[in-house]
């Protein structure tokens, strides 16, 4: 999959002189090497979305903020395909469906993964996501010192705040669900 974003590391690089952070110690911050960093910032290499979404937090944004281009004075019910953002890397595509608004009170995405992803990175939030299997997988939902389940299509699974977890698409071809956040990453 290919960025749909483009230019990335420009992005980061500006949210980074804009707060004031030195090089250093957002890789403090973020747990990323400097050299990983300063790759990044000048596109010499992607960072996975895990990588994103902890340099996001370090400069205290997230995805939706980052990649959500939509006023966020206009309180419309209604939210266009044309105007949701999408981010990928080379296993997983997620596409944000509303904006970060204060009245809106979750975040939802849809996501797909890719059969070839292979072991998933694990991931921890700071709030509670539901998840839905659309379509594909099956998933295998791992959460550390909980257990391992197999989501079919059709299954939803919960998985509580500050709980490591990770999903992985055991199956051969792309799985897609939808994903809630609540309260929301931003």
């Amino acid at each position: 999959m290919e960025s749909t974003m483009g230019n990335w590391g420009l992005h980061i690089r500006q949210l980074r002189e804009k707060r004031g952070i030195s090089l250093r110690e957002l890789s403090r911050l973020s747990e990323l090497s400097a050299a990983a960093l300063s790759a990044i910032e000048n596109d010499q290499s992607s960072p996975t979305l895990a990588t994103l979404h902890k340099l996001l937090k370090a400069l205290g944004t997230d995805f939706s903020s980052f990649f959500y281009t939509a006023q966020l004075q206009d309180e419309s019910p209604v939210f266009p395909a044309a105007s949701m953002r999408t981010i990928n890397d080379a296993h997983r595509l997620c596409r944000f469906l509303f904006p970060a608004r204060t009245d809106i009170r979750f975040e939802a995405l849809v996501e797909t993964i890719s059969a070839d992803e292979g072991e998933s990175e694990w991931k921890t939030h700071d709030c509670d996501m539901g998840g839905f299997l659309l379509e594909g997988g099956p998933l295998t939902l791992d959460i550390r010192g909980k257990g391992s389940w197999t989501v079919g299509a059709g299954d939803a699974f919960y998985v509580r705040a500050l709980q490591p977890h990770r999903a992985v698409n055991a199956g051969t071809g792309p799985a897609r669900l939808i994903t809630i956040f609540d309260p929301p990453r931003y």
